[in-house]
């Protein structure tokens, strides 16, 4: 009964947060914003926990809106969903056919495939050492691909795409654009749908406005992506307190913006220290953690977690070789403990 497919796939493997913060750990492992939302956020949420009882505004017109005046788009190029994730596979839903090939440069976000395989696609790998992607190998390696994924700033390595406007006018089929952290990389592609009809971006509340918990999502494309997308996409897909929080947070971008500048703060500050140390390579990030190679296995992920510190293990993923861990990028406090950490560890 169930699809062979399924049966293959190997299960998303989720940073366990929820688990690390019931035991007291510094958790560093999901990239995710370790600063509270806006107090306004919180009275919001508190104040529509009144209509839980209804259902939201089925076409999220408000949310729409609010996206719009953000990202000076038109509402008409917005579409959203439950978290970036279901937007990504409501793309593959509403593009893909059976066998259709997919190109997706790693190591990257490991949902691309997942999802393109749930559509029974056909999976083009193109691996590029730590996401250094070239524009010219990548568009000849991609020829006939229905699909492409890219990630800018890429998870895990934290680079961003180079000649982006090359690919897209070379490339013939749709470019998925994950910006699930452009916001601290100051760089965006949202400008770009206009010139080019095969480009949509997906954007995600999860990490600049920290409403990871809530699952909200969005994507900005031509007219007639969004409108298949918006089509497919489940009915009430997004609480109305989610819905809430994300329209209250637009209204308060100032104050994530200085978070923003913090945590970019401590990224440049905790890649230095890390740097220090002799047995680790750290990779340049334009997002809100950091990649690093361990010279020697040693296990650092297990290592860490036995000082009550939690990063994320990410050796194995494929287009890495060796021992690799991601790291968020904490607080202060919470980076310079991993540090002292790591002393003890490592020294």
């Amino acid at each position: 009964m169930i699809r062979d497919v399924v049966r293959i796939i190997n299960p998303y493997e989720s940073g366990r947060s929820a688990e690390y913060l019931k035991k007291g750990f510094i958790v560093l492992c999901s990239n995710e914003n370790p600063f509270p939302p806006h107090p306004a956020v919180i009275e919001a949420v508190k104040d529509e926990l009144r209509n839980t009882n209804r259902y939201p505004n089925p076409d999220y017109s408000e949310l729409k809106e609010a996206i719009s005046d953000y990202l000076d788009v038109g509402v008409e190029n917005i579409a959203v969903g439950n978290r970036a994730s279901e937007i990504i596979y409501n793309v593959c839903v509403a593009v893909l056919d059976v066998m259709d090939p997919v190109t997706i440069p790693v190591p990257s976000y490991t949902m691309f495939a997942i999802c393109a395989m749930l559509r029974d696609a056909s999976l083009n790998f193109v691996e590029y050492p730590y996401y250094r992607i070239e524009a010219e190998d990548l568009i000849r390696k991609s020829k006939g691909s229905k699909l492409m994924f890219l990630c800018t700033p890429n998870n895990p390595t934290g680079n961003t795409i180079d000649r982006l406007e090359e690919i897209l006018s070379e490339f013939n089929g749709l470019v998925v654009l994950d910006e699930a952290y452009a916001e601290f990389s100051g760089k965006s592609a949202v400008d770009l749908v206009d010139e080019f009809e095969n480009l949509i971006v997906i954007r995600t509340f999860s990490k600049f406005f920290g409403l990871a918990g809530l699952r909200v999502g969005y994507a900005v494309g031509c007219e007639e992506i969004v409108e298949a997308i918006e089509k497919i996409r489940l009915p009430f897909c997004i609480n109305g307190v989610a819905v809430k929080a994300a329209i209250t947070a637009l209204e308060n971008v100032d104050y994530y913006a200085k978070i923003r500048d913090r945590i970019v703060e401590e990224r440049d500050r905790l890649a230095k220290e890390l740097s220090k140390f002799e047995s680790l390579e750290v990779f340049p990030s334009e997002a809100n953690f950091l990649l690093v190679k361990v010279r020697k296995e040693i296990g650092l992920a297990r290592r860490l977690e036995m000082e009550g510190i939690a990063v994320r293990d990410v050796t194995g993923l494929m287009g890495l070789k060796g021992e690799h861990v991601r790291i968020t990028v904490g607080r202060e406090d919470e980076n310079s403990a991993l540090i002292e950490a790591l002393k003890r560890i490592l020294e």
